[in-house]
Parts: structure tokens; C-alpha cells; sequence
């Protein structure tokens, strides 16, 4: 702080000295001046030199009458003299001449002698003695009074030549003291600049030192350092820049930046370059550098601050910092991120199909009794219209009717059998979540073994197949429960379909799941039960004419799910469709 009051101090005082050098210098130029022209003698104004010409021109006039009045000289001469002093009066009568006589006070005079002069009459060609002496008369008084003028006319130039020279004096007087004030400031510039002088060396002797240093440390940075002006053209290049941008110091110095590299040149680093010419500052985080275009790119960071010079920005630093490490290390750990995503995705995709199946489990214990009275009136109702027909047909029935209707009983049989054995296992599993054994089968054809016995038990229902152009049957699924599922969907829409109306089953696939849309033109399903459709016990408004537990849709869900499939209500006019979905195989893996 005392430095910066210091150097305040010492460029203040030649300042001021400079002032009062050049105000006593003006003063003493203009004083010189006005006693330049107070002592100047003006010829035109030399009045003591006019009265003496007019005094003698009036005086010869006279001499030449009286030598008319003797005969010694002619008219001409006389003429001649009196046109000399008319010419005197005339100059006595315009501009200094005129102003100096009324000043002494013989204007009205002058005017007087000038009237009486004009009114002389001009001279006859025979010019007599009696003329003569009557001009000599008249021009008489005139010598007098040029006499008496050139005497006031001396004293007054006196007196004005003794009053300039006073006041000469006095000016000369002020001009040595300015003169002197000049010699003291002139000595104190001196020594002021002795001094301004001896400051400058020792600063710029420091400004060299911290140049060096700063160059010094430029140059062993570690981190780029890169310095524009104003027009953008770059003033400072040092060597860690030129390691990581591949342009030598003596490529880059004196080039606009976009020349040097085309990374200069991007958006977003082009737009934090004007900010920083215009005073802001900037951060850039990982920003790819591409030294050439057959290589990856580094990633680097970028500080960008502007340079200021007594306020005034003259142009931007650039620091630019390798953090290819530090993007790695971010890419390698957004890497594992995602990887532990997708992990936790498909944990929890696991996890919530192993909750769904438990569920699904769990209601079906607890509907257990609804389950076994509902699921098992299918292949007993197949098993006792075979045997009641056999029955019925007695000693007629051939030996190969008889087969076959013994062979549908012993089918039907056959899957209560395996129904119960299922329901036996879960049973037993009852603590444990239990899931489905889930295998590679073709649903096409476990559908044409349920479609056969269920054209044994209502013969009057139609039941058609359609499959979609290459479809593909094979799914990963529990035969035994996609089996349970087929016989709910199909008992149903046949239960509800008019009598002699087809149940349609349409077959196709995605790329993820195998469908089968199972449909009926029964009763439509109205908008308010369809919610609670697949809810266990419930039944709609469209099923009080039918017999039924209300377990159905709800045991054929569940059991969908628990083998990672589905079904779902798609369409309730001009059809009801219910539709299962199975999960198929795709590549190397199932969905």
C-alpha cells in the first residue's frame, strides 16, 4: 500500500510541475509579446514627423506667393505647392492621424484650416502680385498652427513613451520572476524525472524477473498452457501443449486457433473462448481431442480466463489438462454401473416372477377345495361318458369301439391321475415357494390332446383351429399346468357358447411368446365385471343361467404365471376372446 501512495506520489509531482511550467510560459510569452508591441514605432502613427511635413508644406507655400508677389516664379509652382499641403490636410483628416489630433484637442481646428483651404479659389492663368499676397494672407495662420500642433504633438509622444516604458518595465519585471518559476519547475521536472527514471529501471528489472519466472513456469508445467490476444492469435505455447497436441511452439505462435487445430474450432469450445475475451470465465470437463483421425481420442479439461491489463481485457489463457485416466476410470465405472443394473433388473424380474408364482400358489391352497371340485369335473365327466356309452352299447359294442372308448376313460384317467399327483406335491411343498417345472413342449399338440376330449364330453360344439402363416408350437413351459390352463379356457368356452356355435382357437407368435386365443359368441362380458373377472368365486352377471364355481379363470391365471405366461381378456365383441401367452424360445435362451 505504501508502494502504490509512493509511486501515486512521484508521478503526481510532475504532473503539477508540468502545469505551473506551462502556465508561467504562456504568461511570460504573452508579456513579451505586449512589450514587443508597446515599444514598436509605427510610421503611420509618427504624428510628430506629419505636423513637421505639414509645417514646411505650408511655410514653402508661402515663400513661393512671396516670390510670386516679385515676379521670381509662375502660377504652376504655387499650384503645386498649395495641392502639397491640401494632401497634408487630407491625411490630418483619415484614421490614426485623425484620432491622435482629437486626442490633443486641435480636430475642430484642423477642420477649420481644411474648410478655409477649400474654399481658395483656383488659380487664374495670369497669376498677379495682388493674388499672391491675397493666398499669402490666408494661408498665413497655417505655419502658426502646424507650429503650436507639432509642439503638443512632441509632449504627447513623450508621455506615451515615458508611460510603455513604465509599464515595459513592469512586464520585464514579471517575466524574469516567470522566467525564474520556469528555472525552479525545469529543475524539479529534472529531478522528478531522475527519479521516474530510477523507478522505471528498478520495475522493469522486476518485470523482467517475474517474466523469466513466469516463462519458467510455463514451460515446466505439467498442464498446457496456451495464451491468445485480442484477435485471437496465440501469444504463449508451451511444451506440455505441444506434447499433447502434436504442434510444436513454432507451428502455433502468431496463428489463430482454429488454424493450429480444428478442437478450437468446436461449438462449444469456440463459444467459452469469446466468453473468456469478453471477461467470463469458463470450465470445460472431458472434452475429446483428436491429435489425429486414425487414433482415439484423449479427453481433456479446459480452464479458460480472460487476461486484463488496468481493467481492460486483452485477451485469454488457456490451461488444458490430460484427464484421459479420469474418463476411463468414469466409462469403466458407468460400465460396471450398468452391468449391476442390469443385474439388479433381472434379479428383480426373478424375483418379482418367483413372488407372482408364490402368490399364485398361495391362492390356490387357499381355493384348494373350489380347485379339486372344478379341475377334476373335466376328466371325470370324459372317463363316465365313455364307460356310461360302453355300458349303454353292451353285447353290441365291437371289440374295436369297445377300445376306444376304454382308451378315452384310461386318458381321461390317466391326467386326473396327474392332476393329482401335481395337487399332491403342492400339498406337501405347502412351506415352500413352489414353482412350475418349466421344459420345452410343443403347444399344439397338448392342445389337440385337450380339444379331443372335450369333443368327447359336448360333441355338438365345434372346436376349430386356425394357425397363423409359420407358426412356430414350440414354448418353454409345465405341460401338466398349461394343460390344467387349456382345459379351464376351453371348458368355459364351451360351456358358454350356443348350442352347435364353433369355439374358434387361433394360434400365432411374437418374438417373445406363443398365444393361443381361445373364442366364444356366448354372452358378452359387461364393462363392470371385467375387473374382478379373474378374482376367485366371482362370476358375472352374463353366468346365472350356468353352472359354475367362479374358479376357473382364476386357477387358469394363476397358473399361467407361475410358468412365467399369461392370459388376458382381448375382445368381448363380436367374440369373447380370452388369450394364453407362453413364453418361447429365442436363440439360445427362453423369455
Amino acid at each position: 500500500m505504501n508502494r502504490l501512495g509512493g509511486s501515486r506520489l512521484w508521478l503526481s509531482l510532475p504532473l503539477i510541475a508540468i502545469l505551473i511550467f506551462a502556465v508561467l510560459l504562456g504568461f511570460a510569452l504573452l508579456r513579451m509579446f505586449k512589450v514587443e508591441a508597446d515599444i514598436r514605432v509605427d510610421a503611420e502613427q509618427n504624428m510628430l514627423w506629419v505636423m513637421h511635413q505639414s509645417e514646411s508644406a505650408a511655410r514653402r507655400l508661402i515663400e513661393t506667393t512671396m516670390r510670386a508677389e516679385l515676379g521670381e516664379t509662375d502660377a504652376d509652382e504655387v499650384a503645386l505647392r498649395l495641392d502639397l499641403l491640401r494632401s497634408r490636410f487630407v491625411l490630418l483628416q483619415e484614421g490614426p492621424q485623425q484620432r491622435f489630433m482629437t486626442e490633443i484637442g486641435l480636430q475642430q481646428r484642423v477642420t477649420e484650416l481644411h474648410s478655409a483651404l477649400q474654399d481658395v479659389q483656383p488659380l487664374p492663368e495670369v497669376f498677379t502680385a495682388q493674388d499672391a499676397r491675397e493666398l499669402r494672407q490666408t494661408i498665413a495662420p497655417f505655419a502658426t498652427f502646424f507650429s503650436r500642433a507639432a509642439n503638443q504633438t512632441m509632449i504627447q509622444e513623450w508621455d506615451d513613451l515615458g508611460g510603455r516604458l513604465e509599464t515595459s518595465r513592469e512586464q520585464l519585471r514579471q517575466i524574469i520572476v516567470s522566467m525564474i518559476g520556469i528555472m525552479v519547475t525545469g529543475t524539479l521536472l529534472i529531478i522528478a524525472l531522475f527519479f521516474v527514471l530510477r523507478l522505471s529501471r528498478q520495475r522493469n528489472r522486476m518485470l523482467r524477473s517475474e517474466r523469466d519466472f513466469s516463462s519458467l513456469l510455463i514451460s515446466s508445467s505439467g498442464e498446457g498452457i496456451l495464451a491468445i490476444d485480442s484477435t485471437e492469435k496465440c501469444t504463449i505455447w508451451n511444451a506440455a501443449m505441444a506434447t499433447m497436441t502434436g504442434r510444436t511452439a513454432k507451428q502455433a505462435m502468431g496463428k489463430e486457433l482454429t488454424d493450429i487445430s480444428g478442437f478450437f474450432g468446436v461449438a462449444q469450445v469456440r463459444e467459452a473462448v469469446s466468453a473468456a475475451l469478453i471477461g467470463e470465465r469458463t470450465s470445460l470437463a472431458l472434452q475429446p481431442f483428436y491429435r489425429d483421425p486414425y487414433s482415439p481420442p484423449m479427453h481433456v479439461d479446459l480452464r479458460i480466463s480472460p487476461m486484463r491489463n488496468d481493467k481492460k481485457n486483452v485477451g485469454a489463457i488457456i490451461f488444458m489438462h490430460d484427464a484421459s485416466d479420469r474418463y476411463a476410470a468414469q466409462q469403466k465405472e458407468t460400465e460396471t454401473r450398468e452391468r449391476l443394473e442390469l443385474l439388479v433388473a433381472e434379479r428383480t424380474q426373478e424375483l418379482d416372477d418367483a413372488l407372482m408364482r408364490e402368490r399364485s400358489a398361495a391362492d390356490l391352497y387357499r381355493n384348494f377345495a373350489g380347485m379339486i371340485s372344478h379341475q377334476y369335473r373335466t376328466p371325470l365327466a370324459v372317463a363316465d361318458s365313455a364307460l356310461q356309452r360302453l355300458i349303454r352299447r353292451g353285447q353290441r359294442a365291437t371289440t374295436e369301439e369297445t377300445k376306444e372308448r376304454a382308451t378315452r376313460a384310461r386318458d381321461a384317467i390317466a391326467g386326473l391321475t396327474r392332476l393329482v399327483e401335481s395337487t399332491l406335491d403342492s400339498a406337501r411343498l405347502e412351506a415352500v415357494p413352489i414353482s412350475a417345472q418349466r421344459v420345452e413342449c410343443n403347444l399344439l399338440e397338448l392342445l389337440e390332446m385337450v380339444i379331443e376330449r372335450h369333443q368327447a364330453a359336448a360333441p355338438n360344439t365345434p372346436i376349430k383351429v386356425q394357425q397363423a402363416a409359420g407358426f412356430d408350437p414350440v414354448a418353454h413351459f409345465d405341460p401338466t399346468h398349461a394343460e390344467q390352463v387349456l382345459e379351464n379356457l376351453l371348458s368355459n368356452a364351451v360351456k358358454y357358447s350356443p348350442q352347435k356355435a364353433a369355439v374358434t382357437i387361433s394360434l400365432h407368435h411374437d418374438t417373445t411368446q406363443v398365444h393361443c386365443d381361445i373364442s366364444n359368441y356366448g354372452p358378452t362380458i359387461k364393462l363392470e365385471d371385467r375387473t374382478y373377472l379373474f378374482h376367485a368365486n366371482f362370476r358375472g352377471s352374463n353366468s346365472t343361467k350356468t353352472s359354475g364355481s367362479g374358479l376357473g379363470l382364476f386357477i387358469a391365471r394363476s397358473l399361467a404365471r407361475m410358468q412365467g405366461g399369461e392370459v388376458k381378456l382381448v375382445n368381448v365383441e363380436p367374440n369373447v376372446t380370452f388369450r394364453f401367452s407362453l413364453p418361447r424360445k429365442q436363440g439360445d435362451h427362453y423369455v
